[in-house]
């Protein structure tokens, strides 16, 4: 069975649900005659099914601090959850609703250089942030097609001048917003041609401070000038290395090498900043190392990677080394 828009991100608007499909590898040594080869090593996994604190229904986004804390976006439970870096509980804040501090699906959250909380919500169509501790500090956006409005936020991030960069998944562009949420400008547009989107789930930016588009539905990445303009794109619908099956989240790490969450493939792909493939992590399964229907990651500055296994109520914890 597939699942309509937005089912890989993931509040679905039918209420269908998820069902499984599973993913293989607990250690994981990646090899290219032309590249340096890399090991990924499976470090731990928290979580599992429930709505207590530690647990979770639907899992969605996953972001880190400058001290190492881990956020979690817990969708189905409509509540955010920190943890420390080895997956102990510390707090969580939220519950349905629309009033501040509710949540209607949490999406792909992030944290600011000013350590706020920045989470997109797929349904009450705004971006509320908070402080470390789950204090509501200040709301943008509302529901429709203009300027600094939304129809599904989806995921975002942070440019080199501090600016928020937002996917506007059903308006089918990008949006870029001050710190404090004034509305600065647009790009994208609907489309299947270079520079168009269709349904961007995410963002990351690279060390040029060029922004890099997870453009799910035309199953490809595009990267493009902080103001705007297209420079690049790479992947197409398949399962093949380096292409894709809703390419539904991304992020750079310090060498500027591009990892992409291949949702429906199960896997994640990591690319040279020009997109040029590299190295695949994970297949289809329950056992440590697999996914099911991955659908964020986050990586700290010392290689430590955190992804969002959706199907699979949990986050799973790998460490990247140089061979």
């Amino acid at each position: 069975m597939r699942y309509r828009k937005w089912d890989i991100c993931l509040k679905l608007r039918n209420s269908n649900r998820l069902s499984a499909l599973l993913i293989a590898v607990a250690l994981i040594s990646f090899g290219c005659s032309k590249k340096k080869s890399l090991e990924v090593e499976f470090v731990m996994q928290w979580g599992g099914s429930g709505s207590k604190p530690g647990k979770f229904s639907e899992p969605i986004g996953v972001a880190l601090d400058a001290q190492g804390n881990v956020y979690v976006a817990d969708a189905g439970n409509n509540r955010i959850q920190k943890f420390t870096s080895d997956g102990k509980f510390v707090a969580e804040w939220g519950r349905a609703g629309s009033a501040k501090g509710e949540f209607d699906r949490p999406m792909h959250l992030a944290v600011g250089a000013d350590g706020f909380i920045y989470v997109p919500e797929y349904g009450n169509d705004r971006v509320q942030v908070f402080n470390s501790d789950g204090k509501f500090q200040f709301m943008i956006g509302k529901s429709g097609k203009g300027d600094g409005e939304f129809d599904a936020p989806a995921g975002l991030n942070f440019d080199s001048n501090g600016k928020i960069v937002l996917a506007d998944f059903y308006n089918h562009r990008i949006q870029i917003f001050t710190m404090g949420g004034e509305f600065q400008h647009k790009f994208g547009g609907e489309g299947h041609e270079f520079g168009q989107l269709y349904y961007p789930t995410d963002i990351a930016v690279d060390g040029q401070g060029n922004i890099l588009v997870a453009d799910a539905y035309n199953h490809r990445i595009q990267i493009f000038s902080a103001s705007g303009e297209p420079l690049n794109s790479f992947g197409k619908k398949g399962t093949e290395p380096g292409q894709f099956d809703v390419a539904n989240a991304l992020v750079t790490d310090h060498q500027n090498r591009i990892f992409v969450v291949d949702f429906y493939n199960n896997r994640i792909q990591i690319f040279d900043k020009g997109g040029e493939f590299l190295y695949q992590l994970g297949s289809a399964g329950k056992a440590d190392g697999q996914f099911e229907h991955p659908t964020d990651i986050a990586i700290s500055e010392e290689g430590e990677i955190y992804v969002a296994d959706f199907g699979n109520n949990r986050i799973q914890k790998f460490r990247l080394n140089k061979k």
